[in-house]
């Protein structure tokens, strides 16, 4: 139904080779202006005459020829030089304007208001373009006209075919009340800090565009001193202890009143039975009465009644079809072309930016503005674009498969690729936070694509670098993990072995992270096959490889093999690979001498502790001059466990305080957790520690560890013998945390825990 013809093409490229021409007009001018004016000068026989009596004529050729080479490759210099400015964008959505004249919706206006009095929790639900959010947003404003009592978060995902999952909702909850989203790893646990980071405060949250009961059922049913209101679709089944305000059709005489504000009383008074007809063919929807309004609008010309004759003998699908063509067929070439990008694209939302890259002109600030006139779009979070969702069944254009469009996506991707570099080098300001937290879904949209362009596998590895830097910042660590899973799969789509290398690395290293040592084997595995001989294997290669053998068992030798070779895989400079490698290698001392420690050798043992120290203060000197925060808690972790195995307690307290700090300041809460564990564990050998102390640092850093693991085990150990009331529940979530050795060879710290556990 949005076919262009080849006219409507030729026009929408000239346009397009327009404004791009006019974005570069400073740039082509100097150049132009150089090289021109270099040649006139040159070419003019009076001019000649007079330089050819001061220069040879040797060096008036060379003149002639490099004059304009060197315009040329400055301006290329120039361009290349250029990056673009970041937007400025905020850190929490502010709360939607006040919407004045709203056309009958007044009851259920004061009713919002009514029960977010008595009740905790305010449910306004109905169909597409029902008017949902606006009488939500209006109530609102009537609870309280303080901005800094409104609280305002956008539950409507990027992806058109699927909605939000109730994690990504309560992360979402979370950072609009200004809570960390990493913190939580189940919907539940965002339960507790909504009800503290509301209560008693007099303020209003409101959800806007939740498409189902089960993604916010983790709400707390009241909060005390405070507001949540809901506005949706809500398809789902809700609870009993929740009675929606239903949003029907507009009656129809608010739906003619609508209209009329819309087309004007002069052309209403001439054919007022015709406004009749023409709202009810609308069935009522305040969306398409806007938009058949905003039609007729821009074509006075029109009467209404040839519309409605029109419209007499179609069926209520064809009906909104017919309107919808209307609007369409009177676009603008370049209006037209991005109406189909829009409705074709895998994510349903783009801002100004990238909409004007899916077109390849510098601004689709035009387009936009006519498409939103004609409400085929709707400008949501600031300044994004999003085809409007009402449209009837079959109406929204597929995209179709032409180069054309891949093109459109290949720029797409690009532009996705630089805004991510933009800001991940100013992570963790806060405005490269900001942008983040509204994009990260989007471009894991973008990874996810089934059918990558040719040629974007750099691009997609650009934006899975700044998803890596985000989601670690934010401790999402699944998060982190569905971003290289996706990159590897766009990467062997693409054909590109090097990038998809990369995305299996960074899922070892995750899941390594996660306590999944097999799983972990099997990327690494895949990354090894793609790199067939060991020589040419890249030293992150080794380095995950010796971390692997570590995790996997006590096979000492082999470890130490694959630390030599990422040694020999690092180049001279690069301090904190260096630091990498001492801190593995101290690990691994460590482990040596624990295995020599329970064997009774402990002059050997002691020998190989004293050993890892030194190691570890070399490690920490060159993390701390390769300014890696990471590294260097890494190294006072271990030293802690170091000074700890040789009875230096007051050593172990000082480093591990240095090791929190320096998680703390990179967010790494699993590594803060383990710190918070190990603090437990040296308290448990004082012989006059009290067990509340060693409990609550225990279960400060359960939450924060991962499912699975070492440290989680440990974790439930203690646990389960300081609160033998609750001891058989640690001792099975203890063992589910040693599942991933299940069946397979095992360190004997692992062999250890699970007797332990076992034994309970």
């Amino acid at each position: 139904m949005t076919d262009i013809s080849r006219r409507e093409r030729l026009r929408f490229r000239l346009s397009q080779l327009s404004r791009q021409a006019g974005a570069h007009l400073p740039e082509l001018g100097l150049g132009g202006l150089v090289t021109a004016g270099g040649t006139v000068l040159l070419l003019q026989e009076k001019l000649i005459e007079r330089v050819t009596e001061w220069l040879p004529a040797w060096l008036l050729v060379i003149l002639i020829v490099s004059l304009p080479v060197v315009a040329g490759w400055l301006t290329h210099f120039v361009r290349s030089r250029r990056r673009a400015t970041p937007q400025t964008i905020f850190q929490r959505l502010p709360f939607p304007d006040r919407i004045d004249g709203l056309v009958g919706r007044d009851a259920e206006v004061q009713q919002v208001k009514e029960r977010a009095k008595e009740r905790g929790i305010v449910v306004v639900q109905g169909a597409m373009g029902m008017g949902t959010s606006s009488v939500a947003i209006l109530a609102t404003w009537d609870l309280t006209a303080d901005a800094r009592k409104q609280r305002y978060a956008d539950l409507r995902g990027p992806d058109r075919d699927h909605a939000e999952t109730p994690l990504s909702v309560a992360q979402r909850v979370l950072r609009t009340l200004d809570r960390p989203p990493g913190a939580i790893q189940e919907p539940a646990d965002a339960t507790a800090q909504v009800i503290d980071a509301l209560t008693g405060t007099d303020r209003v949250l409101l959800l806007d565009n939740v498409s189902t009961w089960s993604q916010i059922a983790w709400l707390p049913p009241r909060v005390p001193g405070a507001h949540i209101v809901v506005a949706g679709t809500v398809v789902d089944e809700l609870p009993q202890h929740i009675e929606p305000i239903q949003l029907g059709p507009l009656a129809p005489e608010a739906g003619q009143a609508l209209l009329a504000r819309h087309v004007g009383d002069e052309r209403v008074n001439r054919d007022p039975k015709a406004l009749g007809l023409l709202v009810d063919a609308c069935l009522g929807s305040p969306l398409e009465i806007v938009r058949i309004g905003r039609w007729l609008a821009r074509n006075p010309g029109v009467a209404l009644q040839s519309l409605v004759d029109d419209l007499r003998n179609l069926s209520v699908v064809k009906t909104l079809d017919f309107v919808l063509n209307l609007s369409i067929r009177q676009l603008r070439p370049t209006a037209k072309q991005l109406f189909v990008l829009l409705a074709g694209l895998p994510i349903a939302e783009v801002d100004h930016r990238a909409a004007a890259a899916l077109l390849g002109v510098p601004s689709a600030a035009d387009a936009i503005g006519e498409l939103a006139d004609l409400g085929l779009v709707e400008n949501v979070r600031m300044t994004r674009v999003r085809v409007t969702g009402a449209f009837p069944t079959g109406a929204t254009p597929g995209p179709p498969p032409s180069p054309k469009d891949a093109a459109a996506w290949r720029r797409l991707v690009e532009h996705f690729a630089d805004e991510a570099d933009s800001f991940a080098a100013l992570l963790p300001g806060e405005e490269a936070r900001a942008w983040f937290a509204i994009e990260d879904r989007v471009l894991l949209e973008v990874l996810a694509h089934e059918s990558p362009a040719p040629k974007t596998a750099r691009a997609l590895a650009r934006i899975a670098d700044g998803l890596e830097a985000w989601f670690r910042l934010e401790q999402r660590h699944e998060d982190r993990l569905r971003a290289a899973e996706a990159l590897a799969k766009a990467a062997k789509a693409l054909r590109d072995e090097h990038v998809q290398a990369t995305a299996e690395l960074r899922q070892c290293a995750i899941l390594l992270t996660w306590g999944d040592p097999p799983t972990a084997r099997q990327h690494f595995n895949r990354a090894a096959r793609l790199r067939v001989k060991v020589e040419s294997w890249p030293a992150e290669l080794h380095l995950e490889h010796a971390a692997i053998l570590l995790a996997s068992g006590d096979e000492f030798t082999a470890v130490e093999s694959a630390l030599v070779r990422y040694g020999q895989a690092l180049s001279g400079g690069d301090l904190a690979g260096h630091a990498l490698r001492l801190i593995n290698m101290a690990a691994l001392l460590l482990r040596k001498g624990q295995t020599l420690d329970r064997d009774g050798r402990d002059p050997e043992a002691y020998r190989l502790y004293a050993d890892a120290r030194a190691v570890l203060f070399e490690s920490l000197d060159l993390a701390t001059r390769a300014g890696d925060d990471g590294a260097a808690a890494h190294a006072h972790e271990l030293l802690a466990l170091a000074h700890h195995y040789r009875n230096l307690r007051f050593d172990a307290k000082s480093h591990l305080e240095q090791a929190e700090r320096l998680y703390a300041g990179t967010a790494d809460e699993i590594g803060r957790a383990r710190c918070l564990v190990q603090r437990a564990g040296v308290l448990l050998e004082e012989p006059d520690h009290r067990p509340e102390e060693v409990v609550a640092l225990l279960e400060e850093a359960e939450p924060r560890l991962p499912p699975r693991g070492v440290g989680t085990a440990l974790a439930h150990l203690h646990l389960a013998r300081l609160r033998p009331e609750r001891a058989a529940g640690h001792r099975d979530a203890g063992l589910a945390a040693l599942a991933p050795w299940d069946g397979i060879a095992e360190p004997r710290q692992v062999s250890e825990l699970r007797a332990g556990l076992s034994a309970l």
